[in-house]
């Protein structure tokens, strides 16, 4: 009985310094690496979108005039083609990618002037890039 508790005392230590060699290399702890181009790109591409959507809400609630909201969509609308052509995506990702932009921002309206628009007759303005 002394005998089978002198193992256990050793293998419970034995095994806690073992156990980092024994489970591996992890992969994917080095994917997560915070300076990797990227998480760069990813943040940078979170950024724009957030961006334009504050301004949509911003032009929406009137805290921007119409030249100011052209100017700030425009701005960020070119960040967000810049972070697309940086992670060289292909075609169908890249419109995937709008359509998802504009579905955003077409549900940030709504939210925002989808009530006062019907009693007021107030219209969101017309996109400079795409004419809608």
């Amino acid at each position: 009985m002394i005998i089978l508790i002198a193992l256990l005392l050793a293998l419970i230590p034995a095994l806690a310094v073992l156990y980092p060699f024994l489970r591996g290399n992890a992969a994917n702890e080095w994917l997560d690496d915070e300076s990797s181009p990227m998480v760069d790109l990813e943040r940078r591409w979170d950024s724009a979108i957030s961006g334009i959507k504050n301004t949509e809400l911003e032009y929406s609630i009137g805290n921007l005039d119409e030249e100011d909201y052209l100017w700030l969509r425009q701005e960020y609308m070119r960040e967000a083609a810049m972070v697309m052509h940086s992670m060289e995506l292909e075609d169908e990702q890249e419109a995937e990618l709008l359509a998802a932009i504009e579905r955003e921002i077409q549900q940030v309206r709504e939210r925002t002037v989808g009530s006062d628009a019907a009693v007021t007759g107030a219209e969101a303005p017309q996109d400079p890039v795409s004419g809608e």
